[in-house]
């Protein structure tokens, strides 16, 4: 019983030795999973443009240093100061340009509702404020239909009410 597990172990990682020859086997792949490329994209753009399957050398050392500088910059104290700095003027200035927006949203809605008679924006407002003497003047309604109803009983009954 041992022999055979001894036997399935040995399978196994001859199984492990063979996969990790075949990841080993392509180096250049290798270091861009690892850089966190997605390789399978790339090959696709590639076979699209018709350029070669990985990065050339010299865009790979191209890569390298411009990797070594940003890290370079980040760790100068002064510079990483400087760019939380912009990072917080940035965000300042989004959630201003969200107010504006808002504001021009709300405008908007506000000019493109209906207008009735009693906006105080319109001069035939019958609660208007007159400028001169700022009083009040209060305009009755004398806008008034005759109520509609359904028998001759109820009209009757109204116009005692109101001594017609």
């Amino acid at each position: 019983m041992t022999d055979e597990i001894k036997n399935q172990l040995t399978e196994i990682a001859a199984l492990l030795r063979s996969s990790s020859r075949k990841r080993k086997s392509d180096p250049i792949k290798q270091s861009l999973l690892n850089k966190g490329f997605d390789t399978t994209k790339e090959k696709r753009k590639q076979k699209r443009s018709g350029g070669s399957r990985y990065p050339t050398r010299l865009q790979q050392i191209n890569d390298a240093r411009a990797e070594a500088a940003r890290q370079r910059r980040l760790s100068n104290s002064e510079v990483k100061a400087i760019n939380d700095e912009t990072i917080k003027v940035a965000e300042e200035r989004v959630a201003q340009q969200r107010k504006e927006k808002f504001k021009r949203f709300e405008l908007q809605k506000f000019r493109s509702r209906p207008m009735n008679s009693f906006s105080p924006f319109e001069n035939n407002n019958p609660y208007s404020i007159t400028e001169t003497d700022h009083s009040i003047e209060v305009v009755p309604n004398t806008h008034r239909d005759p109520p509609v109803f359904k028998n001759k009983v109820e009209e009757a009954i109204y116009n005692l009410k109101n001594k017609k």
